[in-house]
């Protein structure tokens, strides 16, 4: 809402208490606008964050933002926006605050997509610094996101000064009775890909609530793209509550193991599973092992480290590599001797390693499945009319967001699948052939049935796919995991044969692990 009085044009040059003008409206919101202004009686620059006219005319708003406002001028720190001094007047709100040169992560990240490494996580480490120093002043920002962190350039120094803003006006809003429900307008205040999952059920919300919002703004920055993004802000929002993030090295592998850990705990669900405070997530990003400059790594031999050749290795993955080529190496010395020594050669080899039979106290060690990157998905309908099964939605398997969907054709027989056609289905292929171990779905709609099958390459006809499945699974709301038993191939098709009664079926998100 912006009325006659908000617009730029009346409100520059105006002189706010008698002492700050309004030079250059640099930003403005639904909630209010900031302005680049002069203290004419300190003949200094500063920023004036008005609130919107009818904001300001709401006393309770009005006593809310400025109990706030007093508790952010009461930080001091460099990581957090200088509160200079509060302003009211009729019909005026107004919080006068340090000006920062530079530019906001929001337009850093607009520009860029992505940043490196070794910026993130100082970024991040910033941060976290500026909500450490809030909390324990009894504020919570709750409304963390790239557009409140600024980015101030410096001469002195090889990387730029982070400065958190916007305390007070988010948390003032929050104290609103009807900031919790989501159903009354449809949208959520504050932006809803950085709400905790507390804050959209309408729970307590304390310092971790922020802890949450800044793991989202890491991986926003190290991934490109948000951890959850819906079809609408409500969809969005919701989206955290029924299901995890997916995990960024499968959006780009240069990013640290240990990285990522910390910023999928950050962003946990429940609070309790999350860092206790700030200062923990700060310490652990400063315990980040910084990619070292040198040649590129070799080539990868696995397919989820296929997407680039990185400039920059990592020490925390050179800590698993190097007992492994070891091991490598071991392994290699004993087989010769097994050749030269025959059974007892043998013998040596399965006493060094084990062969199942022997009994050993050490515990069996599995290694994690890893995801695989899919990067081609197809529809499958050998015994339609050839255009295909609604493939403008095919893109939605693999974009990361379960709220948006892939469905098949309409079926309005009672029993298509078999009687009247035997099935359809989608074809997901890899760039290089993997054993692969397990296939999630995760589906809107329960019920509906599908064999899975697993070749070399994709084929045309259900024939072409071998004789038997390498599983079968029916659908059900929460995510399911199909195990493939290490099958061979590059190529899975999600054969669709039974609907259960229903007209078709729907599938949010596919992922495939080896």
């Amino acid at each position: 809402m912006t009325t006659r009085a908000d617009k730029a044009d009346d409100l520059k040059g105006r002189l706010v208490s008698g002492r700050y003008r309004l030079d250059r409206l640099v930003a403005g919101g639904g909630m209010a606008q900031v302005w680049a202004g002069t203290d004419a009686v300190l003949n200094r620059r500063v920023a004036v964050k008005l609130l919107k006219r009818h904001l300001a005319e709401d006393e309770r708003f009005v006593l809310r933002f400025r109990r706030e406002a007093i508790a952010a001028a009461r930080l001091n720190h460099p990581n957090i926006v200088a509160i200079y001094d509060t302003c009211s007047e009729p019909g005026v709100e107004a919080i006068v605050m340090e000006l920062v040169a530079g530019t906001t992560l929001r337009a850093r990240l607009d520009d860029a997509g992505t940043l490196p490494v070794d910026e993130a996580v100082d970024i991040g480490a910033q941060v976290a610094a500026a909500l450490s120093e809030a909390h324990e002043a009894g504020l919570v920002h709750r409304d963390i996101k790239p557009a409140n962190i600024l980015l101030d350039p410096s001469d002195e120094e090889p990387r730029s000064r982070v400065v958190v803003t916007d305390f007070g006006i988010a948390k003032a809003v929050a104290l609103d009775g009807d900031s919790t429900d989501l159903t009354k307008v449809g949208t959520v205040l504050g932006t809803a890909k950085y709400l905790a999952p507390e804050q959209v059920e309408g729970h307590p919300v304390d310092g971790r609530t922020d802890v949450y919002a800044l793991g989202v703004v890491l991986y926003e920055a190290l991934c490109g793209r948000a951890p959850f993004v819906g079809d609408s802000e409500v969809g969005t929002a919701l989206a955290r509550l029924h299901r995890d993030p997916r995990s960024p090295r499968q959006f780009r592998a240069d990013v640290p193991r240990q990285l990522e850990q910390i910023v999928l705990r950050a962003m946990a669900r429940d609070p309790e599973n999350r860092f206790a405070s700030a200062t923990e997530l700060r310490a652990a990003l400063l315990g980040v092992a910084r990619p070292e400059v040198g040649p590129p790594p070799p080539a990868p031999t696995t397919v989820t480290e296929r997407t680039s050749a990185q400039p920059s290795f990592v020490r925390s993955e050179r800590s698993w590599l190097v007992p492994t080529a070891i091991v490598i190496g071991v392994a290699a010395i004993l087989a010769g001797l097994g050749l030269l020594l025959g059974r007892n050669g043998s013998d040596l080899l399965d006493r060094a390693f084990g062969d199942g039979a022997t009994t050993s106290t050490s515990p069996t060690t599995t290694v994690p499945a890893a995801p695989v990157e899919i990067n081609n998905v197809a529809s499958f309908d050998p015994a339609g009319p050839g255009d295909g099964e609604n493939d403008g939605q095919l893109s939605n398997l693999v974009d990361g967001e379960p709220t948006t969907t892939w469905s098949t054709d309409r079926y309005d027989d009672a029993e298509p699948f078999p009687l009247f056609k035997p099935g359809v289905g989608v074809v997901l292929e890899i760039d290089e052939a993997a054993d692969l171990r397990e296939l999630r779905v995760q589906a809107p709609a329960s019920g509906w049935g599908a064999e899975v099958y697993v070749a070399d390459a994709a084929a045309d006809a259900l024939e072409g796919w071998g004789d038997e499945p390498a599983a079968t699974f029916t659908a059900d709301r929460a995510a399911v995991t199909v195990d493939l038993g290490g099958r061979h191939g590059a190529a899975v098709l999600v054969w669709i044969n039974s609907l259960a009664g229903e007209d078709r079926a729907s599938i949010g998100e596919v992922e495939l692990f080896a």
